[in-house]
């Protein structure tokens, strides 16, 4: 046998028996955890002990800076109550997923005498941990774009009925109750604050930091600003921002068009990198 090899089925024993020892040693406690997990969002979640123990061994949890901004950005999505679970959750699942992927192609790597499927399944696997994270931001960008494009109507229709003589708070209550799209249900969670007891303008400030778009932190800013001067001005800055936000939406319309082009790279990315290691495999171990 030669080095090689026998450097290749070291690499590839330690790596099982360390994937082995972990789900072992970590299944009992992060059971809860891992049951909890819906298997129709995420893969195999029962495995995912295996990312949770490589988490603990690492020290990544959600105290850090940078855990704490991705946590707000999932809470977006997600909402604050669930934010800091899906944070533990995506990574669990991108740890486990990405050292599966090294440990199998490891494995094949060492029958086939290839060093470099080895290499290519950390490759592979470092992809994979990259597009477990992409899907919770397309999620992320899905959820802000759908804001951003329904802020227009409804900035139209508090136009109207300010206009007309309706107090902001009805209106907005009114708009909140039209509809069950994203803006609908921020503005509905408002509404539930303000009826339990919230201030008015602190629950249009929650509002704002919810939504997390600078457009929907520009309109409560502002908003808040004329309620505070008495309301005299409100009319004409809720027309006038329509005005502007009706021509953000044809640009946004237009940027979401070339953008699907360019993510169409992705996923074909990865079935080519997939198809070039079931090639490449067969052919290594019949050298």
């Amino acid at each position: 046998m030669d080095m090689t090899r026998l450097l290749l089925l070291i690499i590839a024993t330690v790596l099982v028996v360390l994937w082995i020892w972990l789900a072992k040693k970590y299944e009992a406690e992060f059971k809860d955890l891992t049951d909890s997990i819906d298997p129709n969002e995420y893969r195999y979640p029962e495995l995912f002990c295996v990312g949770f123990g490589i988490m603990k061994i690492l020290h990544i949890d959600s105290r850090s800076k940078r855990a704490r901004k991705r946590i707000k950005e999932i809470s977006e999505v997600q909402g604050k109550r669930y934010a800091e679970y899906y944070y533990l959750v995506i990574n669990g699942a991108k740890w486990t997923y990405g050292f599966t992927v090294v440990v199998g192609m490891a494995v094949l790597g060492a029958l086939g005498n290839s060093g470099l499927a080895t290499v290519a399944g950390v490759g592979f696997a470092g992809l994979l941990m990259w597009y477990v994270e992409e899907l919770m931001n397309d999620k992320l960008e899905a959820k802000r774009d759908e804001l951003l494009a329904d802020l227009p109507q409804m900035l139209s229709k508090m136009t109207l009925l300010v206009n007309s003589g309706m107090v902001v708070r009805e209106a907005w209550k009114k708009i909140a109750e039209s509809d069950d799209r994203a803006l609908n249900r921020e503005m509905r969670l408002t509404v539930d604050e303000m009826n339990n007891g919230v201030a008015e303008l602190d629950a249009y400030k929650n509002f704002a930091d919810r939504c997390a778009i600078k457009e929907i932190r520009r309109f409560s800013s502002t908003m808040i600003q004329n309620m505070q001067k008495g309301n005299s001005e409100i009319a004409y800055f809720l027309k006038e921002m329509s005005d502007e936000m009706w021509e953000e939406k044809k640009h946004l319309v237009k940027r979401k068009g070339e953008a699907a082009n360019s993510k169409l790279l992705i996923p074909t990315a990865m079935i080519f990198i997939g198809i070039l290691i079931l090639v490449m495999v067969p052919t290594f171990m019949n050298m």
